[in-house]
């Protein structure tokens, strides 16, 4: 019997392969198959050899009838391969994605057998090039197509291929009936069919029992973390809710998934973060005579509400917590890193100040450095103990300003085992005995309380401490650096410092004068801290004489803290290596204090002197900022003529000098 030929007429060559490896695990060696597609000449030669012609797409018809019209020719009908379905599995319903194919007929097929397949929750919009306005396109991220990726629009980059279509079952039984074939292989056929839907079931279930052991694990999660969590969907019924949760709301042993909020948490003002869709982070809520601080997060997908997520602390444990950082992090700085090295100026103050300072570390009494807040002085006490022969003990630093009365008693002296409710089963050791052999620097200690102060005494006096808990001192040698930036005299008077503690702690003071009085400190420590910066960033910033000038002359209330703040900013913000003085002025007249400011000298001279000084150089920085001198005038509050008359003198008066 002769062996029917097939002619495969498709309108692509990837299409046409697919055509022919689906005809031969049909048909194997039964048929003779011949191809054209894409631009391959169609001819009645090669229509006259064919049996049958199988098309693609309708659009071919005409062409083979025109050439012998009473050849068979049959559309191929066409499926989708199951096995690439599974990408589409884990698409929210509504999801909007364009459907991509060459020809109005296909998309329209392709949609209606997706449908068929259980997609129809998907939202899936028809295009075609060429054929649908090409803008319709804008709004999409996702693009599904079927072997033609190459027609995505550009900017979409999420695409799903399905692959070229194959023939359909129907189709093959249609050509084995017209030809007269036998159907002895068309179950590998089907069997290939049924196997891509076995294993798609089977991955669904293994997808199953990951998302049964995923949710296990985040319950597991959610109960380990400190904190109660509730999750609802959009319309505010409960999707989950951990132990903490339960706990600290003193819920009854009910399952409360399932439940609307109004039934189970009806206080935490829920319905305006639903309607609104806004975060509210970190508000205090007074629930059951307990204030919690709540978070509240709304969850969006494809900015539509999918849920919202409710977080809460018991404000007593995130205070507990807070403190327990400061401790930590305090333990953490038993090291220091400053010595007078450290410490930049010439001026005499300060060089009086570390002077002092060295020769007191030679020794081991006690240490109370005054000053502003930013002036340095933790670098003063650092410095002191690298200095010191306790330099190889440690250093430990506290900060009363950080810590309640509670926690600086049991963080000072320590505490036995079970000495009071929620201390450590196995006691704490206290900071004194911590700083054992080295320096304890008490900072901020204006801050103490009054009724600690006496305690704080007896260490001071007796080297000895005694925990929280015991009767058992227990002996310590350390040399205590305290520090404030309060005048402590002035609290003796008032009662809020003991007047014997003072005496105690003032042994030998040491006074860091603020910035305003060692202005001529200023250019060494901009020039420091802007070397730091070129060094750390690979630049090459450096300040002109103007500027040093501006800096030298505005007041730092801030001191040395604020100045290196102010040349973090200027060189963060600078275009040009050189910073000059407008570019300085712009950041400082933006400043409370600059704008109060008043002229600063630094040496003496005739008053008439200053009083000329001052007025030309206001009178050349209105010039220079206004430009003419009918604004100048008025910025300055006198005459225009006035301003004419003097401007003009110093312009001569700097001509002549220049000439010299």
């Amino acid at each position: 019997m002769k062996k029917p030929t097939i002619l495969l007429v498709t309108i692509s060559k990837k299409v046409c392969k697919t055509f022919k490896e689906n005809l031969r695990m049909f048909f194997g060696s039964k048929i003779y198959i011949e191809t054209c597609y894409e631009s391959l000449q169609l001819n009645k030669e090669m229509i006259n050899k064919a049996d049958l012609i199988i098309l693609s797409s309708p659009m071919l018809e005409d062409t083979i009838k025109a050439l012998k019209p009473n050849i068979p020719v049959m559309l191929a009908r066409r499926s989708i391969r199951i096995a690439k379905l599974e990408q589409l599995l884990d698409l929210a319903p509504q999801t909007k994605i364009l459907l991509v194919t060459n020809y109005v007929q296909n998309v329209r097929e392709s949609i209606d057998l997706l449908h068929a397949f259980g997609f129809g929750h998907l939202t899936l919009i028809p295009y075609v090039p060429g054929v649908t306005n090409a803008k319709e396109a804008d709004n999409f991220e996702l693009a599904i197509t079927l072997g033609q990726v190459e027609l995505v629009p550009k900017h979409i980059k999420k695409i799903i291929d399905l692959e070229n279509r194959p023939i359909d079952l129907t189709t093959m039984l249609d050509i084995a009936r017209l030809l007269n074939l036998s159907l002895e292989k068309a179950h590998f056929y089907t069997a290939e069919f049924f196997r891509d839907f076995v294993k798609m079931g089977r991955n669904l279930s293994l997808s199953i029992q990951n998302e049964k052991e995923l949710t296990q694990k985040l319950e597991s999660i959610l109960n380990a973390v400190h904190e109660g969590i509730i999750g609802l969907d959009e319309k505010g019924f409960i999707t989950l809710i951990n132990e903490d949760a339960h706990r600290i709301l003193q819920l009854p042993s009910i399952n409360c998934i399932g439940k609307h909020y109004h039934e189970v948490i009806p206080n935490f003002q829920i319905s305006k973060n639903l309607d609104e869709q806004k975060e509210q982070l970190d508000s205090i809520l007074q629930i059951n005579n307990r204030s919690l601080l709540v978070s509240k997060v709304p969850l969006t997908f494809n900015q539509k509400l999918t849920g919202l997520v409710i977080t809460f602390q018991d404000v007593t444990r995130v205070q507990r917590m807070e403190q327990e950082i400061r401790r930590k992090s305090t333990e953490l700085g038993l090291t220091t890193k400053y010595s007078f090295d450290n410490i930049i100026g010439n001026s005499p103050l300060i060089v009086s100040a570390k002077q002092k300072a060295s020769r007191l570390a030679k020794s081991d009494y006690t240490v109370l450095i005054t000053g502003e807040n930013g002036t340095g002085k933790e670098v003063f006490a650092q410095a002191i103990h690298n200095s010191s022969e306790r330099k190889e003990g440690p250093f430990v630093a506290v900060n009363f300003a950080g810590l309640t009365e509670t926690l600086i008693e049991s963080e000072l002296f320590g505490y036995t085992q079970g000495s009071f409710t929620g201390a450590d089963k196995n006691g704490k050791v206290g900071y004194f005995k911590k700083a054992d052999q080295g320096i304890l620097f008490l900072d901020e200690i204006g801050e103490m309380p009054l009724s600690l102060q006496v305690k704080l005494l007896r260490v001071l006096q007796e080297q000895e401490v005694i925990p929280i808990g015991s009767t058992t001192p227990i002996p310590i040698n350390v040399q205590i650096v305290a520090a404030t930036n309060k005048r402590l005299e002035k609290m003796v008077e008032e009662g809020t410092f003991r007047e014997d503690l003072f005496y105690r702690l003032n042994v030998i003071p040491i006074y860091i004068p603020p910035l305003r009085e060692r202005s001529e400190d200023i250019p060494l420590l901009a020039f420091h801290f802007l070397q730091q910066l070129n060094k750390k960033y690979n630049k090459n910033y450096h300040l002109s004489p103007d500027a040093l000038n501006l800096l030298e002359v505005y007041p730092w209330p801030g001191n040395i803290r604020e100045l290196q703040n102010m040349i973090e900013r200027l060189a963060v913000s600078a275009d040009d290596s050189t910073i000059d003085g407008d570019f300085v002025n712009e950041f400082l007249s933006a400043s409370h204090h600059f704008r109060k400011a008043k002229p600063t000298f630094t040496q003496i001279m005739p008053l008439h002197e200053a009083q000329n000084y001052v007025e030309e150089q206001l009178i050349l920085l209105a010039m220079k900022r206004y430009k003419t001198t009918t604004k100048a005038a008025k910025a300055l509050g006198i005459s225009q003529s006035s301003v004419s008359r003097k401007y003009q003198k110093i312009l001569i008066e700097q001509q002549e000098n220049n000439s010299l």
